[in-house]
């Protein structure tokens, strides 16, 4: 859901009222107010004040289960692409260990792993809400 202004400024005293009671050093509360100026969406100001006592009454009723769902997303998909590097070094370990030296290079055919496998996982990326917080 996209955010408006009064949805700023409650994340804005939010984020003041942290930075006066010592939650927040200058450099994180700079950052997340300035965060909060670009935030399009209940998600964006979610993520700048949920460590913060105060944040979930104030932000939006919605915001923390949108905030848990955007790092789930982003865990999801890294574990994904760990998953693919693996196996990739894995097949081309075994690959170079058939072919170990004597004349030329075998068929190449760790391509028939690593390669639909790392399109798939780029079409993911690519459509992934984890990966675009502010279109969310």
């Amino acid at each position: 859901m996209r955010a408006g202004d009064a949805d700023r400024d409650k994340t804005i005293a939010v984020l003041r009222e942290a930075f006066a009671e010592g939650r927040l050093s200058q450099e994180e509360f700079d950052d997340r107010l300035e965060g909060a100026h670009q935030a399009r969406t209940y998600a964006d100001l979610a993520l700048l004040t949920t460590d913060l006592p105060s944040a979930s009454a104030e932000v939006s009723p919605v915001d923390q289960k949108e905030a848990d769902k955007y790092r789930k997303d982003r865990k999801d998909l890294r574990s994904a692409w760990a998953s693919w590097l693996g196996v990739g070094v894995l097949v081309n370990i075994i690959w170079f260990a058939t072919w170990m030296g004597d004349g030329p290079a075998p068929y190449y055919w760790p391509i028939w792993v690593i390669g639909p496998w790392g399109g798939a996982m780029v079409i993911w990326s690519l459509t992934s809400k984890a990966e675009r917080p502010k279109d969310g």
